[in-house]
């Protein structure tokens, strides 16, 4: 699976090893209970006491709650076009403002 790491870029999660390391990397404060399961899941994965599709359930879990799920769209161009549409709406309101009379 791949996450959103910063403006645009994402990261390939493709093992065991590499969950449990980004979890490691998750800012103290910003960890919970979703996080906290995804940490419980891949400890029991790697003891052998779930499957390992059921630990990167419990990661995508947490990545969908964390808001970090890479969803393929540039977060760039989704910002710019929610501006665009924004001004629009403005625009729109604007001329409506000068048409209708007093």
């Amino acid at each position: 699976m791949a996450i959103a790491v910063g403006a645009g870029f994402k990261r390939e999660i493709a093992s065991l090893t590499a969950m449990q390391n980004f979890l490691k990397e998750w800012p103290l404060a910003s960890r919970g209970e979703s996080y906290c399961l995804a940490v419980r899941a891949c400890e029991a994965a790697r003891a052998g006491d779930i499957d390992l599709d059921q630990a990167r359930q419990a990661f995508v879990l947490f990545a969908r709650k964390a808001g970090i799920e890479w969803t393929g769209a540039d977060p760039v161009a989704v910002l710019r076009e929610a501006k665009i549409r924004r001004n629009r709406v403005r625009e729109g309101r604007a001329q409506q403002q000068r048409h209708v009379p007093r």
